[in-house]
């Protein structure tokens, strides 16, 4: 058993009030609390404190910001990139896979090096950075 001094019956008692299990009965705190006032007033405030704790409540969000989101990525996506600029990317490296295929005729390591080029100029002309990802969506930029 617990020696009965302040912190083991302040300890005690808050474990009753969370309700677990003590090794000090309730009418051993409460007759520790009336010979303590300093206990008491303790007691009182960890009481208040857990009411004021249990009272709180978190606000539900109403508003259903994803509709609002998926309207302008689509919006943002068809705009701004268009199907054309990718087209054209596939009939030229398409172009260029031809080309590599001609017997006896080699282009040697720069012709190798085309396709990569195309893509990094469609990307340049399309001032994007495909590997950039965008995380700036704001709630300012989002029409409700």
């Amino acid at each position: 058993m617990n020696e009965m001094n302040c912190e083991n019956v302040l300890m005690a008692k808050m474990a009753e009030i969370d309700g677990e299990e003590t090794e000090i009965s309730s009418e051993q705190m409460n007759l520790h609390f009336a010979n303590c006032e300093n206990c008491c007033q303790e007691i009182e405030q960890i009481r208040f404190t857990d009411i004021l704790l249990k009272r709180q409540t978190r606000r539900e969000q109403e508003a259903d910001l994803w509709s609002a989101i998926e309207k302008q990525i689509g919006a943002r996506a068809a705009s701004q990139i268009g199907w054309k600029p990718f087209v054209l990317l596939g009939v030229l490296l398409s172009a260029c896979k031809l080309l590599e295929m001609v017997p006896e005729r080699d282009f040697g390591l720069a012709f190798k090096l085309v396709p990569l080029a195309f893509v990094v100029a469609l990307f340049v002309f399309l001032k994007e950075n495909p590997f950039k990802i965008n995380a700036e969506l704001s709630a300012r930029e989002i029409k409700l």
